[in-house]
């Protein structure tokens, strides 16, 4: 026990000294932000979600997120907006605008799909359990159910990591996109993607683990942050 909580340590150091590596723009970030700001007004929707994206991309701000989500609601994408103005109020809790937006979409005070004991979060939990338990399987079937009651960054994530122990890389690939779409700041799942795309399979995310001196299922639960720690160790 006390071994595989040093290993987690020293996982998340060299995790987030991998992050910092993308550093932050906040002048470029600011730029962007601007434009998309001009493409809403001007009602240019997908020219304005683009630049809202290359925003958050150089440095994830509660106002890129919240105007992302106005883009996203004009368009009718109502999950989308709503993630968006979720993530918004993450980084500032006393964004009423933002709060409103998601009072108005159904995600509650609490950030909706997100909250503690949301069906979403039940699903996640319990795939957890079964990814623990080395039941891929099972884990991939709570994992979707999460994913489809509630879509989230952690949940697509962990699904990846089901099908990639189970041998299936073409899903993991597709459920890792899936969860950088919905979290695009994650340098690790980015990380993997790339690997995986170079090497075709499981020699990729294998030498992640041996660059960093990590065992793969570590590498993996360090990609869903504090929530993920609670469940495989």
């Amino acid at each position: 026990m006390k071994v595989s909580k040093i290993l987690m340590f020293l996982a998340l150091i060299l995790f987030v000294s991998a992050g910092m590596v993308l550093a932050a723009n906040p002048a470029q970030a600011k730029q962007y932000l601007d434009y998309g700001n001009k493409y809403l007004k001007a009602k240019q929707y997908d020219n304005a979600i683009s630049y809202y994206n290359q925003s958050i991309k150089l440095q994830a701000s509660t106002e890129a997120y919240y105007y992302l989500g106005v883009a996203q609601f004009y368009k009718n994408d109502k999950a989308g907006a709503l993630r968006s103005f979720q993530y918004s109020l993450k980084l500032n809790p006393s964004n009423a605008a933002a709060k409103a937006m998601v009072a108005k979409l159904g995600g509650g005070a609490a950030g909706g799909a997100s909250a503690a004991g949301s069906p979403a979060q039940q699903y996640l939990v319990t795939g957890h359990k079964y990814l623990k338990a080395k039941q891929y399987d099972m884990a991939i079937k709570y994992y979707q159910a999460s994913a489809q009651t509630g879509p989230t960054y952690q949940a697509y994530q962990f699904l990846g990591t089901a099908y990639y122990y189970k041998g299936d890389y073409e899903n993991a690939k597709m459920a890792y996109e899936k969860s950088l779409q919905l979290n695009p700041n994650n340098p690790g799942v980015r990380s993997v993607l790339a690997k995986l795309g170079s090497s075709g399979g499981a020699g990729g995310e294998q030498r992640i683990s041996q660059q960093m001196g990590v065992h793969p299922l570590l590498l993996a639960v360090l990609f869903a942050g504090a929530i993920a720690v609670l469940f495989l160790f």
